[in-house]
């Protein structure tokens, strides 16, 4: 399937041609999410950027979760490899300059929730993940019956993540979804005003985006929303962090305090192959092959800078050959 923004910046409900087509589209993957997934999904969304991390979202969404990724990718080369690999992809083109506002560098800022709120609609569960989210283990063990909708924290702050969520289809989540769509698209101006939309609607506290000098009207978008969600656990969904040292305080959390599950390799890690190759660093590699053409030391490294213990690397690193270990 192909959409672009003329369906996803669209009032709810607008119907039309390209509407009807994501609507096949979906009800297809929803039908084989009933019969194979026990109705959910794991979404990803992803450019070419990150291409040498694919083969390691399949496998790992197969390893852990038992399911295969549904993709929704920014261009046209992920849309080919995704394809030929089976994996169900849906392609989103941005064609308005309103649109192009909300991808800064590339990235999605929309998509994750309007792609969550259409497939809500179909009664799935939704498990959401950014591509820089490796997993250990199976998320869905941390799905709480008394969360509707359980989220990713910052390691660093008090508010929410918007990386990585599993979301149930009860109407109230379907509502928040709806209605994150229609603020984002109306009000964003600024890189990751979408996670601080979430966490405002959920928390209901200001965070250092919102509410701003919003007028009430406005912010209704996002007020109300009586949903019952809970943090996932941050000891096993962590965001990266620097190793734990000697003149570390007791209280902080550092990677390779505790087992994980999922590990967050964010920008604070160096580039997209610097962040591959952490990953692979820490086991977090369920792909048969190693990440192609990361040579070493990657560019913009920040985790190399960090003199991580021997103990807590996997020395194999993927299949590295000796250059790349060195």
């Amino acid at each position: 399937a192909r959409v672009d923004d003329s369906l996803v910046l669209a009032p709810p409900n607008s119907g039309g041609e390209a509407d009807s087509i994501l609507c096949s589209w979906e009800r297809a993957l929803a039908w084989e999410a009933r019969t194979l997934w026990n109705s959910t999904v794991y979404l990803v969304v992803a450019n070419y950027k990150w291409h040498k991390a694919f083969d390691n979202v399949i496998a790992s969404a197969q390893q852990h979760m038992r399911l295969l990724p549904v993709v929704v990718a920014m261009d046209a080369e992920t849309e080919a490899f995704f394809e030929a690999q089976f994996v169900p992809v849906v392609r989103y083109t941005p064609r308005s300059e309103a649109a192009h506002a909300l991808h800064y560098g590339g990235n999605d800022a929309i998509l994750r929730y309007f792609f969550t709120s259409r497939l809500l609609a179909h009664g799935l569960r939704v498990v959401y993940s950014d591509i820089d989210v490796f997993l250990a283990g199976n998320p869905l063990a941390f799905d709480r019956t008394d969360a509707e909708i359980s989220l990713e924290a910052h390691s660093y702050n008090e508010e929410i993540c918007s990386g990585f969520w599993i979301a149930k289809p009860t109407p109230g989540v379907q509502r928040l979804f709806v209605a994150l769509v229609q603020w984002i698209g109306q009000f964003c101006v600024q890189a990751l005003c979408h996670q601080t939309s979430l966490d405002y609607a959920l928390r209901g506290r200001p965070n250092h985006d919102l509410p701003g000098a919003f007028q009430n009207d406005r912010l209704a978008l996002l007020r109300g929303h009586s949903v019952q969600w809970r943090f996932l656990p941050i000891r096993q969904f962590m965001h990266y962090t620097g190793p734990r040292r000697v003149d570390t305080p007791a209280h902080w959390l550092c990677l390779g305090d505790t087992e994980l599950t999922a590990l967050h390799i964010w920008r604070a890690a160096g580039s997209i192959d610097a962040r591959i190759l952490l990953g692979c660093s820490f086991g977090l590699w369920s792909a048969d092959r190693p990440p192609p053409n990361i040579e070493w030391p990657p560019s913009d490294c920040r985790w190399c800078n960090e003199r991580w213990p021997v103990d807590l690397m996997n020395l194999a690193l993927c299949g590295a050959d000796a250059n790349q270990h060195h």
